[in-house]
């Protein structure tokens, strides 16, 4: 026979057989206490290892001090070199230019969010004069920092900060979201979706190839792939996937690379030669107020 009865004070007494056990629970709560304290103190400990950055006086510990301070009035200039391929692969075009992203306005969202309307504007070199050229949209939040350009909205900085931390960047763009501008046929220029964004040399240095310097960085590395290149094959297919962005504290974007071309062979008639489509695009910061 066998029984257990609950006792005054936390104890019970178990019948095995014909003899009593008198047990007590007390020291069996005491130890789940302490050990779902340890267990949190484990989760904390774990979520604080993801968390590179802690708040400072120079450093409030959000996403936006890695980003354009957001006040209206607050620019940075660029200086942009972008390689085209067009017309299958007929034309190569270089073009080498001034942009300034300048912060013009504040609206409120349908979701009640506040964005910032920056204004892209364009100028040759010697930035001689500016011609206003396009908009896009700025949304942060605790977890995020979004950009929303020419209808296409990218996850551009996420929480955690931390080397190897990844989201999905791309989450929110179509299938084939330049399909206006280049005939891809990579699936990586065609579900974008799919990429990986990663960060990378969190808090580190950098100097830009114009010589300006940032004593703490962090890098996005969003793509990085390639087929046959260099393209030593010239009777094979190739393709270069690659986007690498830099962050500085208190600046925001200071550098870009980008490169989405593809190589087509030519035809085993002889009728089309081989040619190059899409582009590549380097950009870094040259001045801010």
């Amino acid at each position: 026979m066998r029984g257990m009865r609950l006792l005054a004070g936390g104890s019970y007494k178990e019948i095995r057989g014909n003899k009593i056990a008198y047990c007590t629970l007390r020291k069996d709560m005491k130890f789940r206490l302490s050990l779902i304290i340890l267990l949190s103190l484990m989760v904390v400990t774990s979520c604080k290892k993801n968390i590179n950055f802690t708040k400072t006086a120079s450093y409030s510990g959000a996403l936006t001090d890695f980003w354009t301070p957001l006040q209206i009035g607050k620019y940075v200039t660029y200086r942009m070199d972008s390689l085209n391929f067009y017309y299958y692969g007929q034309l190569d075009t270089i073009t080498s230019y001034l942009a300034k992203d300048s912060i013009s306005d504040t609206l409120t969202d349908a979701a009640g969010n506040l964005d910032y309307l920056v204004v892209r504007y364009l100028s040759d070199t010697l930035g001689d004069s500016w011609t206003p050229n396009e908009t896009y949209m700025v949304t942060a939040s605790t977890q995020n920092i979004q950009l929303t350009e020419q209808n296409l909205r990218f996850i551009k900085l996420a929480w955690p900060i931390d080397n190897g931390s990844t989201w999905s960047g791309n989450s929110y763009l179509p299938y084939n979201p330049y399909g206006d501008y280049f005939q891809f046929s990579d699936d990586d220029h065609l579900s974008l979706g799919n990429w990986v964004y990663t960060y990378q040399n969190v808090d580190q240095a950098y100097t830009t190839p114009a010589g300006m310097g940032f004593d703490s960085t962090i890098s996005v590395l969003q793509a990085n792939d390639s087929v046959n290149v260099p393209i030593v094959n010239t009777n094979a297919f190739a393709s270069r996937t690659y986007w690498l962005e830099t962050y500085a504290k208190h600046i925001g974007l200071v550098y870009r690379s980008t490169q989405m071309w593809e190589y087509q062979p030519p035809t085993p008639d002889g009728t089309q030669a081989g040619y190059k489509i899409g582009f590549e695009l380097n950009m870094y910061i040259v001045d801010h107020n």
